[in-house]
Parts: structure tokens; C-alpha cells; sequence
């Protein structure tokens, strides 16, 4: 069962926004960040790209080749083949962002290439803004 939250309501006004930009979404541990956004990205996407920084350590390279689109999607692939990305189909989620805050650094990237929406997100207690780029 869902939990309907003030959040649902922001992210749909957010992807029906033609311009909008990547979203980071910070709050307090165990409120079901990533349960809404998942809801909405399985609502409104043919295609859900989730990537767990605490649970998937094997995505902690994705960066190794630089912060442009191109770079990051391939080495996603590199990392667990069976993902795709299909341009302007996709929503791509970066979910724990604490754990490697340098893919914020990623967001202008994705937001001049267009072709795929961003969500991240993390706690509150483990974001180090300073860390971010």
C-alpha cells in the first residue's frame, strides 16, 4: 500500500515544468524519500535507472571517465549491462547521494543534454554540502 505525500504532488508539477532541472531531494532518514519518488518515476517513465550509492558499490566509478553524459551513462552500463537508457523515455534516480556527493557535480551535464530527467537523493545527516562541486 501507498502512502500518498506533499511530495507527490511536487514532482508531477515539477516534470510537467518544460524547463525543468535536475532535482536533488534531501530530508531525515526512514520518511520515504525514495518510496515516493519511486512511485512517481514507475508512474510516469517507461524506463527507471535506480542506483543505490550505499547499497551498490560497484556504481562508485561511474565518474572515473569525467561528469559529462556520455561518460557517466557508459560507465553505468559498464558497471551492470542489463541497464538501458532510452533518451527522453528514462528518469535516472541517484538515490543516497551522501555516500558520493560528487555525482551533483553531474546534474549540469544532464541538464544541457535534456535527454533524460534527474532525481537525486539522500539524508539530511549525510549530505556534506562542501563535498559537493
Amino acid at each position: 500500500m501507498y502512502f500518498k505525500r506533499k511530495i507527490d504532488d511536487f514532482l508531477q508539477e515539477w516534470k510537467a515544468d518544460a524547463k525543468h532541472k535536475p532535482l536533488i531531494i534531501k530530508g531525515a532518514r526512514q520518511i520515504g524519500k525514495t518510496e515516493s519518488i519511486l512511485h512517481f518515476a514507475k508512474q510516469n517513465y517507461k524506463n527507471i535507472v535506480y542506483i543505490n550509492f550505499a547499497l551498490e558499490k560497484k556504481f562508485m566509478q561511474i565518474l572515473a571517465d569525467g561528469y559529462d553524459v556520455e561518460s557517466v551513462t557508459r560507465n553505468i552500463t559498464l558497471a551492470d549491462p542489463s541497464i538501458q537508457f532510452i533518451p527522453k523515455e528514462s528518469i535516472i534516480l541517484f538515490d543516497e547521494i551522501q555516500e558520493h556527493p560528487d555525482v551533483a557535480t553531474t546534474l549540469k551535464s544532464f541538464h544541457r543534454d535534456g535527454n533524460y530527467d534527474v532525481i537525486c537523493s539522500g539524508s539530511m545527516l549525510g549530505i556534506n554540502y562542501k563535498r559537493i562541486h
